[in-house]
């Protein structure tokens, strides 16, 4: 049975979220990782959870207190990049496509002081704009991974992530939430995830500025959110609306 075949065995029997790193980290091991950090990059509505750096990690845990002493989650060109593709890719390529400042070399120069050497990532993205990450290493370095290595790594951490997901669903004992929304607050959600600046709401529907952020505060209220973006996510997800057209969404203005 090869690397992938045997991980989804496992995965699929696991019965804790532990389990499962475990064995995740154990084919990256074949793989030459040593070394692995699980974070979700977005808020995930879909399990109730905010987003988190390091929500399963064997990272060395000096690396990882002096990195979010030094506030470097917002600098991190591994984070920054899972952002564009869901391509795995290597640190070096980072390093190569000269694509990173002067800041973001440093924290990589520092991670390999760490023993995270030759390091990899792989963006996991799901529903709702959901956005989750793995990133790799070596503690012993000399790792260089092919095409088809990278292909295997995205394998695993999709896989991972599946039954990760899935075991966190089954343990949010939660009652779903039922909010109500007005056919005005639902009116000023569609327009918000169609991307239009709360003047512009206020023209279409013939009323005031205050007014429409009146009813957005109601909508934060009852949704339990804190800006528009959050809203209409959470507000698709709990299929309180359907917008027609959202290919401006990840523009959406404050």
């Amino acid at each position: 049975m090869d690397i992938i075949e045997n991980f989804i065995a496992q995965s699929n029997d696991a019965k804790s979220q532990e389990d499962v790193f475990t064995h995740f980290c154990r084919a990256l091991e074949r793989l030459g990782y040593d070394s692995v950090v699980y974070s979700l990059l977005t808020d995930h509505v879909s399990l109730n959870r905010k987003a988190g750096h390091g929500v399963m990690c064997n990272y060395p845990a000096d690396w990882m207190e002096y990195y979010n002493k030094q506030g470097y989650l917002p600098h991190d060109p591994v984070i920054h990049h899972a952002f564009t593709t869901s391509a795995p890719y290597t640190w070096k390529q980072l390093l190569d496509q000269k694509c990173v400042s002067a800041k973001q070399e440093r924290i990589l120069n520092e991670s390999k002081e760490a023993k995270l050497l030759d390091g990899a990532a792989v963006a996991i993205y799901g529903p709702k704009f959901e956005i989750a990450g793995v990133g790799l290493a070596s503690t012993s370095g000399g790792v260089d991974p092919d095409k088809n290595t990278l292909a295997i790594i995205r394998a695993l951490a999709n896989q991972f992530h599946i039954t990760y997901s899935e075991l966190d669903s089954n343990k949010n004992t939660e009652k779903p939430q039922y909010v109500v929304l007005t056919p005005r607050e639902r009116e000023i959600l569609m327009w918000s995830a169609e991307g239009k600046s709360v003047s512009t709401i206020a023209s279409i529907l013939s009323v005031s500025d205050s007014s429409v952020k009146f009813h957005l505060k109601n909508i934060y209220r009852k949704l339990d959110v804190s800006d528009r973006i959050q809203a209409v996510v959470k507000a698709i997800y709990m299929g309180l609306i359907n917008p027609s057209n959202i290919r401006h969404f990840h523009t959406l203005p404050s």
